[in-house]
Formats: structure tokens, sequence, C-alpha cells
């Protein structure tokens, strides 16, 4: 009985080889893996994990830093703006003046009975005399209320449609005490509110800077790992890769790192953040007009934005990068 491996000559056929699972994929704009049914998945054309891969993260985390600390000074100098603002159109102060102290007492009170009874004062308060004399000594001295007649001064509060009829609450004030000063802090509302737009517009110009110094390091290193890579992106064109193709796994490179390295500094921020609320929380900033440095989720959350911007400004940088290398040098 002749062997079912054997033919009529005696001699064994070939064995057959089975085709290797990692047979030479086919490159098409569309396709991310290989075309094996069941084959590995290839790696990318520029690991995230490569050289330079560690070094590109630190950097975006460090610039990454900077934007969210520059836009977290944007949204804090907005929202004590906002506050002072409003504080500010809600109040007056009157100050009351004469020659001699019973005069000014006499102008005080005819001046405190007017602002009670009009309906859009929702308080007015007349300021102690020692009080006053307090806010004096900056300029002339402990005790200048002993030989000086301090102006009385008197804290209005107001309903917020009772600064449309300011001018008329004037004119009813000062003909019942004549010589009284009404200041509705006009002046210094337009003077801080300059100064805090000054403030955003800085913080903002900080974060486009360092949003362009992002998009330059990318495209730097973008141009960097394709020279690197020069013999790989020949042989892929040889396979039948389009350019394409190639800028797509260059940026999915670029979006991992840039997520990552943005991610990293947001962390980095709100730590900062923190711990200059917890050092400047006994200090009292409110008395400085300082903005509120408290961390909450009204802060925090809009940081969330910077992680994602950087990730699609070094990816997008990376990918228009690498596509006009392709048309011009390869």
């Amino acid at each position: 009985m002749k062997d079912a491996g054997i033919n009529e000559a005696g001699i064994a056929p070939p064995l057959r080889a089975e085709p290797p699972a990692s047979a030479a994929p086919s490159f098409d704009s569309g396709s991310k893996k290989p075309h094996a049914f069941f084959g590995p998945r290839r790696s990318p054309l520029l690991p995230e994990d490569a050289a330079g891969g560690g070094s590109l993260t630190a950097v975006l985390a460090a610039i990454s830093s900077l934007a969210s600390l520059a836009l977290a000074a944007f949204l804090m100098i907005a929202s004590a703006t906002g506050e002072w603002t409003k504080a500010l159109d809600a109040t007056l102060t009157v100050q009351v003046r004469g020659t001699e102290a019973a005069e000014i007492a006499q102008r005080a009170q005819a001046a405190l009975a007017v602002l009670q009874a009009e309906p859009g004062v929702l308080s007015a308060k007349l300021m102690p005399a020692d009080e006053a004399a307090r806010l004096l000594e900056p300029w002339l001295g402990k005790g200048a209320a002993d030989y000086l007649n301090v102006p009385a001064l008197i804290d209005v509060e107001l309903a917020p449609e009772a600064r449309a009829g300011l001018t008329e609450l004037s004119g009813r004030v000062e003909a019942a005490a004549p010589g009284v000063i009404i200041d509705d802090h006009g002046r210094w509302n337009r003077r801080l509110v300059a100064t805090a737009h000054s403030g955003q517009v800085l913080a903002f110009a900080v974060v486009l800077l360092v949003m362009a110094a992002a998009c330059a390091i990318s495209v730097f290193a973008a141009r960097a790992g394709l020279s690197a890579n020069a013999e790989v992106v020949a042989l892929l064109h040889l396979v039948g890769a389009t350019d394409q193709f190639i800028a797509r796994e260059v940026q999915g490179r670029f979006l991992i790192i840039g997520l990552r390295g943005g991610a990293i500094g947001l962390a980095v921020a709100l730590l900062a953040i923190g711990a200059l609320a917890v050092a400047t929380r006994g200090v009292g900033a409110d008395a400085f007009l300082a903005p509120d440095l408290s961390l909450g989720p009204r802060l925090a959350a809009p940081l969330l934005v910077v992680p994602l911007a950087m990730c699609l400004t070094t990816g997008l940088a990376a990918r228009l990068t690498v596509l006009r290398a392709l048309r011009v040098e390869y």
C-alpha cells in the first residue's frame, strides 16, 4: 500500500508554505491597518513615545501652563470688574461741607432726611465723625480732626432704577443742604474699567502668543520627524501610500502629544492657582481691589479649552507642514 504523501515516482511533494501573517499591507488613503483579515495592527509611522516625544511633551506642557495662567487671569479680571462696577453703580457718597461743626451737622441731617425720603434710595447712613477723620489720616496725619472741620460723609445705597434719576436727586439734596458734593463714583468707575480692560487685553495677547509658539514648535518637530524618517516615507510612497495617509499618521501622533502636554500644563496651572489662593487667603486681597483667587468650577471649567486648543493647534500645524513638505521635497 502506497503512502498517501508519496507519488508514483517515489518523491514527496513540496510542502506549501503559508503566507506570513505580517504580509505587506496595502496602503491607501482610507486604510489605517493591514488588509489581512486577522493580521496584527501595524505601529504608527511616528510613535508617540519615540525619541523627542518626551521633550516635545514637556515643552508643550510648559507653554500650556502659561496659557492656562493667562486665561485664568483674563477670567478673574472679568469677574472682578463686573463685581466692582456693580458695587460702584449702586452707591453714592454725599460730602457735606461747612465753616463750623454745627453748620456741617445741620446740613448733614437735612441731606440725610431728603435721601431717606427718596423711594429709589435703599439706605442712607451718616458716617461717624471719627471714622471720617480716619480717612484723612494718610494725608493730614493723626489728630487732624481736632483742629479742622472735617466734612460729614453720607453713604447711600441706590436701587438699580434710581440711577437714571440721579440728576433730580442731586438737585433736591443740594436745595436742602447747600454746599454738598455728590460723588457717583463715575470717574473712578471709568478708570477702573479701563485698567481692567487693559489687563484683559494683555492676558488674551499672552494666550495668543503661547498658541503661536505651540504652532511653531509643532512645525519644527514635524519637519524634524519627517526628515529623520525620510527612508520610511520613501518606502511608503513606493508601496502606494498617499500624502494624505502619511500626513494623517503624523497628525495623530501630534494630537496625542498636544493633548497630553496640554493636560499636564493645565494641572500645573491649577496647582499654582490653588497654592496662590491659599497663600493670599489671609491677606485680604479684596481690600486692595485684587481679583478673587478662589479656585472653583467657574474658573476651572473654562480652562479645559486650553488642552483642546493645544491638541488641535499642534495636530493641524503638523498635518499642514507634512503635506507641504511632501509636495515640495518628496
